[in-house]
């Protein structure tokens, strides 16, 4: 699991590093780290055997907005 949050880590800092050099706004920066957490939840989830209902999980934030 650890080697899973240092993957995270890596994937963000060559994200940032690659962003930079695009001249990429903060809309842009803020969409890369939404979706690569998202990610990092679900293969975290997978590796824990505990496998996220996303159709459970996006209900559940529609009803707590809504």
């Amino acid at each position: 699991m650890i080697w899973l949050v240092l993957l995270y880590a890596a994937f963000l800092a060559a994200g940032f590093f690659a962003m930079k050099a695009m001249r990429a706004t903060r809309k842009e920066k803020a969409l890369f780290v939404t979706i690569t957490t998202i990610g990092g939840i679900l293969w975290g989830s997978l590796l824990l055997q505990r496998p996220l209902d996303v159709n459970r999980a996006i209900a559940t934030v529609i009803d707590y907005f809504l």
